[in-house]
């Protein structure tokens, strides 16, 4: 069974980001993001939270039951992350943004 797929009102920067969280970041996380508690989770990146401020009700609705989903997703394979299950990246690729920085500098 393949990952949810995420609702295309949830910006790709947020997605990624979602990659090395665990099953319980990602509960705190949507909890969260549907402002049912005011705490983030230890382990929920700044770049999330801050990115939160910006989005509408809509958005942030959404993205909190996708967090729910992946969560879900991960616990029924019992993995620390989306990235343990898909592999992710390997170390040799980088980012595009990262790859983009070091282009903007030679």
């Amino acid at each position: 069974m393949a990952p949810p797929s995420p609702p295309d009102v949830i910006p790709e920067f947020l997605l990624e980001q979602f990659d090395d969280l665990s099953a319980e970041t990602l509960r705190g996380t949507g909890d969260y993001a549907r402002k049912e508690m005011y705490v983030t989770p230890d382990e929920m990146p700044d770049t999330v939270k801050e990115a939160f401020a910006l989005q509408d009700d809509e958005t942030r609705a959404a993205i909190g039951d996708y967090a729910d989903e992946l969560a879900a997703f991960l616990e029924e394979r019992d993995a620390d992350s989306l990235q343990e299950i898909t592999g992710g990246s390997s170390d040799d690729e980088e980012s595009w943004g990262h790859q983009r920085i070091l282009e903007w500098h030679e």
